[in-house]
């Protein structure tokens, strides 16, 4: 296992300008009450990134939202902005479902986690068929057509979503939006019968990085590079600090 996590690793070490991120969150409270179980919540907190998106160069490619969990998969413009456009969603959408339910607090447990895709048709397609599949490899096994909290009916030809950014990788499926439709429900479908796909497969504490296993592990040993980096840079600004105040009270002395 590696031995840096999401909850160690700055974001400006980790991700860069324009990536593809997918990014997911725990959102329960100290009862281990599921938060997000209501359909309102969950269409709440979709508005809401819908309506945040814009302010933020952010593109929402595709989503799975469950009851105490929420995967987004985005496109960011700029490091910064990701940062700031997560703090102003969550931000806003605690204050509307406490009030709603009497409560108070935050609803994001920990730190959302993100992880880089790999700028490929391959990568961003299984990432898309995980999350259309998120719903069924859960303890109800709902199939995505019988979901909506999902990209799949947006991406499967059933209802369009206007809140989405639709996928290029999925575009690259065909020449017509019905043929690429059928491409995608074929795609998922071969992944919800060979079964698997499931969080453990995707989602391993020391996975910074989606996609090929030469693009994974080329960015994790980049990643690690840059993080020892930046620990031996905040070791010698300590280090010229003190030597600063002892040279300071000596002379004082």
């Amino acid at each position: 296992m590696s031995p840096i996590t999401n909850t160690r690793v700055r974001r400006d070490l980790q991700l860069h300008d324009g990536a593809l991120v997918h990014a997911y969150w725990q959102c329960t409270d100290h009862a281990r009450q599921y938060l997000l179980r209501h359909p309102k919540f969950k269409e709440l907190y979709l508005n809401i990134l819908a309506d945040k998106k814009k302010y933020y160069g952010i593109s929402l490619v595709d989503v799975a939202l469950m009851d105490n969990h929420f995967h987004f998969f985005i496109r960011i413009r700029t490091v910064g902005e990701f940062s700031t456009f997560l703090q102003s969603v969550n931000t806003s959408f605690a204050k509307l479902l406490n009030h709603a339910i009497g409560r108070t607090g935050s609803v994001v447990e920990l730190r959302v986690k993100a992880q880089v895709v790999e700028e490929t048709d391959e990568a961003v397609l299984r990432l898309q068929v995980y999350l259309a599949l998120n719903r069924w490899h859960s303890k109800s096994r709902t199939l995505p057509q019988n979901y909506r909290f999902s990209g799949y009916h947006h991406y499967a030809g059933i209802r369009k979503d206007p809140r989405l950014d639709t996928s290029e990788a999925w575009i690259s499926l065909g020449d017509s939006d019905e043929d690429r439709a059928a491409v995608y429900r074929e795609m998922v479908e071969a992944q919800r019968l060979e079964g698997t796909g499931k969080d453990d497969d995707l989602l391993e504490p020391s996975r910074h990085f989606f996609g090929s296993t030469e693009f994974t592990l080329s960015r994790t040993e980049l990643l690690l590079i840059a993080v020892g980096e930046h620990h031996r840079a905040l070791r010698q600004a300590r280090k010229l600090r003190l030597t600063t105040s002892d040279a300071a009270a000596s002379k004082k002395d």
